[in-house]
């Protein structure tokens, strides 16, 4: 008669045999070539391009999530400066330019502006961007980055900058636009921030 423990078979492994199993494996070795190089974000890029030109009393946060109705948001750089913070995003392909999302953004996240920035792969647009929040907020810069800014940025985003309304304000240069929503300005915000509640329809909100 065999005496030999009879062998089980399950679908379900068990912690010991996931631990044997694991013990088996040595790990890969993260070899340099096996890794694809990283490619900065339009937000990184434009950091890069201002972190030298702001003042040295600016405060900077990248990579903030901002919790809103529609669930957490991201902004990708907040600065901050005697009491006011700026909120910076890039715009991805996936985020659509008429989003009311901003306005949550604006309003959940407690910013006094929030800018979104359309940019290219070139050096030329993220400095025309920086050039364009500096002629917002000459403050955040330092006397060094204005005047290097306003050297480096295009001509067209200079005259575009120079006369941007009040109204909408947005700043389109040949390489991309910067477009701001302001808390002091509710033409900047309300409705988008209306129909972000609604679900983006137009009906009356509720009493």
């Amino acid at each position: 008669m065999n005496t030999s423990p009879r062998t089980t078979v399950s679908a379900f492994p068990t912690v010991e045999w996931l631990q044997q199993r694991a013990a088996d494996r040595q790990p890969v070795m993260n070899h340099a070539m096996r890794r694809l190089p990283s490619r900065p974000s339009p937000a990184g890029r434009l950091l890069a391009a201002m972190q030298t030109m702001l003042d040295a009393s600016v405060r900077v946060e990248e990579c903030r999530w901002v919790a809103t109705p529609d669930g957490e948001l991201p902004v990708d750089i907040v600065l901050h400066k005697g009491g006011k913070r700026i909120a910076i995003c890039g715009r991805p392909t996936w985020v659509d330019a008429a989003s009311d999302q901003d306005a949550l953004m604006l309003v959940y996240g407690g910013f006094d502006v929030l800018y979104r920035c359309t940019v290219d792969e070139s050096l030329e647009s993220v400095v025309d961007a920086a050039y364009a929040l500096m002629q917002a907020h000459p403050a955040f810069f330092s006397a060094f980055g204005r005047l290097s800014l306003g050297r480096r940025a295009s001509d067209a985003m200079v005259t575009a900058a120079l006369h941007a309304t009040d109204k909408g304000w947005m700043v389109k240069g040949p390489f991309g636009t910067v477009q701001a929503l302001r808390l002091h300005v509710a033409s900047d915000w309300v409705r988008s921030f209306e129909r972000a509640l609604r679900g983006g329809t137009d009906l009356a909100l509720s009493a």
